[in-house]
């Protein structure tokens, strides 16, 4: 982290030493080094954050993607707020690994103030808490938390509209109105989804299938996730399903 702040502040001064001597004026140079240095790192930022998002959401490697947030972290120092937005991502790392408690404690731990309605982060901070009591079988606690946070927490963007989406399905499948699920999911499915969005819709179809003994469907999508869904939680129960031949 000190070696990039020293690396930052060297490129700093050498951009504003070349503009001063080109242009012979410190204001102009100072702004125009302002301007071209912020929206690099700005650049950066997004460069940075879009390769850790391609580890879980095309290469399905959540223990990657832990170790990434966790080297972002480290390059943005103490700074509290995008410390919570990074915990938020770690857990959902977490929660793609199967460990849902350790996600649990670790969410309840986020000071809610440093998230926010208008950024969406508040809402994947939801999401992802009840998706924690759903994977640990706490219907309960998830549905008090469904009916009453989900409603007050406007999807801001096509992305969290899907991920809203998607909790609804889980939520009907959970509550045993499995055709239901089963629609909501096919609808999933036809929207513009990541390869471990689809995996994870796939695991869940399968399940359903499962349930409705459409066992050869339900072993087509279950091979499918295991194929492409490398260190997924979800690949590694379909796996073991394969394995014990119960599907």
């Amino acid at each position: 982290m000190l070696v990039n702040r020293i690396y930052f502040i060297l490129v700093t001064f050498f951009t504003m030493l070349t503009f001063i001597l080109l242009l012979d004026n410190y204001i102009l140079a100072g702004i125009i080094t302002l301007l071209l240095v912020g929206t690099g790192y700005i650049f950066i930022a997004l460069s940075r954050n879009k390769k850790r998002l391609h580890l879980l959401e095309d290469l399905c490697d959540p223990y990657a993607f832990i170790e990434a947030t966790e080297r972002q972290r480290a390059i943005t120092g103490k700074d509290p707020k995008i410390n919570a937005y990074l915990n938020v991502d770690y857990c959902a790392g977490l929660i793609l690994l199967g460990r849902f408690q350790e996600a649990k404690d670790l969410l309840l731990s986020i000071d809610q103030k440093y998230l926010s309605k208008k950024n969406g982060t508040l809402l994947i901070y939801t999401i992802n808490l009840i998706s924690c009591c759903y994977g640990m079988g706490e219907i309960p606690e998830a549905e008090v938390l469904f009916e009453t946070k989900i409603p007050l927490l406007s999807p801001v963007n096509s992305k969290l509209t899907l991920y809203t989406e998607l909790l609804i399905a889980e939520r009907l499948y959970m509550h045993g109105k499995l055709l239901e699920s089963k629609e909501k999911y096919n609808e999933c499915l036809v929207e513009k989804i990541s390869l471990r969005q689809r995996l994870c819709i796939f695991y869940s179809l399968a399940q359903i299938d499962e349930a409705f003994g459409d066992l050869q469907a339900a072993h087509e999508k279950y091979e499918e996730v295991v194929k492409y869904g490398n260190r997924l939680w979800v690949a590694e129960d379909a796996q073991l399903k394969l394995q014990a031949h119960t599907i």
